[in-house]
């Protein structure tokens, strides 16, 4: 039997902006050529190498051929993917291919989901996908498999990562790991507990160190912030994980917040295992949120205080800033622009408060009647899908744009005169190249 994954295409944050602020702002926060996510890489690792199995990464540009040879076509998806992924699936069913659905949109907005296709899985896709190429193969596929959230993640596989990382034309050189699934937090965009269950399970700590000291890359990209909660058996496991990476010669990237561990010690255990660059989000956190409502001296230090100890540590401090909270109003992209200032936030991405499917966020804006459509390609995290609170939605898409351009001026102005300088044989500015981004 032949299986088919498609990974669909969405729209980036920076879609929107001009090519020429694109070719600044790419190599700053990243170009998004990227692999999928591990959905599709762990799934093929599961497949029996009786089964021949192909991907078709739309998102990077590969061929959709709705004709090709297939038995099954699997199209794993998340919101911002949606609209394309219901329309690669009307294709292929089209052309007479039998098609499921999984994912994190799919698991919480099925019964959309099968208008397009045959069937969908609900869930972790690990515990059903066996059970599913059975049933495919007898040509018995069932409408809807239940995949729960409680796969044993020390039978997690090694991803096959030899099914992406062949193709031409990825700017990815990085391995991205699985360390846990689940969250005991609530917040309100994510929909990681409700998708993968709000006890975390954490992954036997052997089986992340063979997977990572078999990869060749030397980035690896620990893809849960799970190692930050400070439980006393989470961060136990967190420190050992830490402890043994610190043997090996690989560059991490991380990702927290500040209501997580921010303990020193922790943090140069960070250092010590390799971490060259820590992505916290903001605006999410009791901290960061009294700092971006103005006047909140102690809550500005808290964010100053963690920036200046990652630095001094050798790491790199990314900032993402949420936009669009119910408590937001037209001063918000000011007060972004001056707390990066104020606590030395040198790098940052910024993007508007989704409310997602599945999250708290989404089912709060839909029964209050806030939601502005259900065009899921713009719920990409770049695009006002809701009514805000305080301003209205044009307005805020404006505030978006304008603190987007206004921490990279000085990037974008040095670009500018580094084209006029090739143009007109002139010198650049001899600052050029030399003005903090914020």
């Amino acid at each position: 039997m032949k299986v088919v994954f498609v990974y669909p295409r969405f729209k980036k944050y920076l879609s929107d902006f001009t090519r020429e602020e694109q070719e600044i702002l790419v190599p700053i926060v990243g170009g998004f050529t990227t692999p999928p996510s591990l959905g599709i890489p762990l799934l093929a690792a599961m497949t029996n190498r009786e089964h021949q199995v192909e991907v078709i990464d739309d998102n990077r540009g590969d061929k959709v051929d709705f004709d090709m040879d297939a038995d099954l076509v699997a199209i794993n998806c998340f919101t911002p993917q949606a609209t394309r992924a219901m329309e690669l699936a009307d294709g292929f069913g089209k052309a007479g291919k039998k098609v499921i659905m999984g994912g994190i949109f799919p698991s919480f907005m099925p019964d959309q989901v099968l208008e397009h296709a045959d069937s969908v899985n609900i869930g972790e896709g690990e515990p059903t996908w066996e059970t599913i190429l059975e049933d495919a193969g007898r040509g018995e596929l069932k409408r809807v498999y239940k995949g729960g959230n409680r796969f044993d993640l020390a039978k997690l596989p090694v991803p096959r990562r030899d099914v992406l990382y062949g193709k031409a034309g990825y700017d990815w050189h990085a391995a991205l790991v699985q360390t846990a699934r689940g969250c005991n937090f609530n917040c309100a965009m994510c929909v990681l507990p409700a998708h993968f269950g709000y006890r975390v399970r954490t992954r036997p700590v052997h089986a992340i160190m063979e997977e990572i000291e078999k990869t060749p890359y030397d980035q690896i990209y620990l893809a849960d912030d799970t190692i930050f909660i400070e439980k006393p058996g989470i961060e136990a496991w967190a420190r050992d994980l830490l402890e043994k990476l610190a043997h090996l010669d690989k560059r991490l990237f991380v990702s927290g917040t500040l209501a997580l561990n921010t303990k020193q010690d922790f943090f140069k255990l960070l250092a010590r295992a390799g971490t060259k660059t820590f992505y916290c989000t903001l605006n999410v956190d009791p901290f960061s949120m009294r700092a971006l409502q103005g006047n909140d001296r102690r809550a500005e230090l808290k964010v100053k205080d963690l920036v200046s100890m990652v630095n001094d540590l050798g790491m790199e401090f990314f900032a993402s800033f949420g936009m669009g909270r119910d408590w937001d109003d037209e001063g918000v992209a000011d007060r972004i622009l001056e707390l990066c200032g104020k606590t030395g936030i040198k790098t940052a991405e910024f993007f508007l408060f989704t409310p997602f499917p599945g999250s708290p966020h989404y089912s709060r804006m839909e029964s209050q009647g806030r939601l502005l459509h259900k065009v899921w390609e713009k719920y990409n995290g770049a695009n006002v899908v809701f009514k805000p609170m305080k301003m209205k939605p044009g307005r805020l898409h404006e505030l978006y744009s304008y603190v987007w351009r206004q921490m990279y001026k000085g990037a974008m102005e040095d670009q500018v005169l580094k084209k006029l300088g090739k143009q007109t044989g002139a010198s650049p500015h001899p600052d050029a190249g030399k003005r903090s981004r914020s």
